[in-house]
């Protein structure tokens, strides 16, 4: 029985140390969607490549909500990691992908 029980405890434990890795957002939050839309449901941008148009519209560059914040630690300092957003000519995202800030 005490088998079976830390047996479901190890498991639980390595479940919620998964889960607490995502990032919280998904590419199907993004992929299809203007940069408006985005930011309506997520807030602004952590980090922008070229100033929105005279509608607010993100055209041709990407932008970034960070996902884990650099940290300092004994041994150094980790880098800030962020999801890109990659917009087209109309403005519509077409890609996600993970990166660092460029210059941090």
């Amino acid at each position: 029985m005490k088998k079976y029980v830390s047996l479901l405890f190890l498991y639980l434990c390595i479940v919620f140390t998964l889960v607490g890795c995502s990032s919280g957002y998904n590419e199907d939050d993004f992929i299809g969607k203007t940069s408006s839309e985005i930011i309506s449901e997520f807030g602004s941008f952590d980090c922008v490549f070229a100033p929105a148009d005279e509608d607010g519209v993100y055209r041709n560059c990407k932008c970034g909500y960070t996902i884990k914040e650099a940290k300092k630690g004994f041994l150094g300092k980790s880098e800030e990691v962020l999801l890109f957003i990659v917009f087209d000519e109309n403005g519509v995202a077409i890609e996600c992908r993970e990166g660092n800030r460029p210059g941090g």
